[in-house]
């Protein structure tokens, strides 16, 4: 089947190394976009659209690369956006058999009730896995209950580790097949395990959307470590990989044409590990935080820029939907702190990411 970029781009971008890891030729960038042109903007999406029409069939996959919003701060475990567009999607695009597992849950995380219990160890530095985060195994063990049909462990090389699923012995490379319903996997040992892979009944098919988030991360925290994160995209396959990160740059004083070169780095990135043309989305915000507001306006101009530079990258603008905290929640879409949603924002954002991802 011919690359679909074909279709979009007068001449080709050659691709080359943009970071460690990275095989110089691996990829290339399509060309910009047309200016004000409303059918690139759906072609844009046109990976995902498709793998969302073979649902059926094979997985869809959603990846998500953020820092705490996508984590999911600011409102309990399994109600930040990410939970709720993967709820919102399943729910929009059924498959029947299929109603769709976890598929990625961090081995530690900060919303309350996280569903993973640790003793014996403590977070490790944000520096492996798919989110950038893990735990560091001393002896201790890590519990996690969940509804599905088969379950794998992510660790780092060199962990000594015992699995057991329900009690019975598993290697941790997957569970296999397992009964439908409620099932408890405990890892114990030494290492460093990054987080859970489940699925319930959409291993391969129905809807995929994995959480990589991590509080705190800016744009650099994925640029500077792609050879950490990026090749768990060969195992996740995303059609869809949208990137919510610019945020904590602009509050730690980040220039905004560094924000925009990061952005690029991480498309090209996922780009050439995901084996599966994918479709991108930057996730941009409204201003949060405090009444500042110096040099936002030029954060969210570079985040429009990186979509209009690519034609496989859209701009989810979502202060086009709701005004900046600091002028106005009095809807309560987001915490005290104005920076984090609440269950309600983060189901607000999630409807609308939801509209805008819709091939309708």
């Amino acid at each position: 089947m011919p690359d679909r970029r074909n279709f979009l781009r007068a001449t080709a971008v050659a691709g080359g190394s943009v970071a460690a890891g990275i095989a110089a030729g691996a990829a290339t960038a399509p060309a910009a976009r047309a200016a004000g042109d409303p059918a690139a903007d759906r072609l844009a999406l046109l990976s995902w659209h498709a793998a969302l029409a073979n649902r059926r069939y094979q997985p869809a996959v959603v990846a998500v690369i953020g820092s705490s919003s996508t984590e999911g701060v600011g409102s309990v475990y399994g109600r930040g956006f990410v939970s709720m567009l993967a709820e919102n999607l399943r729910s929009a695009y059924p498959v029947a058999g299929a109603p769709g597992g976890a598929n990625f849950v961090a081995a530690w995380g900060r919303p309350p009730r996280w569903p993973v219990h640790a003793t014996g160890g403590r977070p490790a530095p944000p520096e492996d896995g798919w989110a950038l985060k893990g735990y560091d195994l001393d002896g201790g063990t890590l519990t996690y209950a969940f509804t599905g049909t088969s379950v794998r462990v992510w660790h780092a090389p060199g962990a000594t580790l015992t699995v057991t699923i329900d009690g019975r012995p598993m290697p941790a490379a997957g569970s296999g097949q397992l009964d439908a319903g409620n099932h408890t996997v405990t890892v114990s040992g030494r290492g460093r395990v990054t987080g859970f892979v489940t699925f319930d009944g959409d291993e391969s098919r129905g809807i995929q959307v994995w959480n990589g988030g991590h509080g705190g991360r800016t744009t650099g925290s994925f640029a500077s470590r792609i050879d950490a994160w990026a090749p768990s995209l060969a195992t996740i396959r995303p059609h869809l990989v949208i990137l919510q990160l610019g945020v904590n740059d602009w509050r730690t004083r980040v220039p905004a044409a560094t924000v925009k070169r990061n952005l690029k780095m991480i498309v090209e990135a996922a780009r050439a590990h995901a084996g599966t043309d994918p479709s991108f989305v930057i996730y941009g915000s409204p201003r949060v935080g405090p009444a500042r507001d110096r040099g936002f306006s030029r954060v969210a101009q570079a985040w429009a820029e990186v979509a209009a530079e690519d034609s496989a990258v859209s701009y989810f603008d979502l202060s086009a939907r709701q005004p900046a905290p600091a002028a106005d929640n009095r809807l309560g879409l987001y915490c005290d702190d104005l920076i984090h949603m609440t269950d309600k924002g983060a189901a607000h954002t999630a409807d609308a990411l939801t509209g805008f991802l819709s091939p309708g």
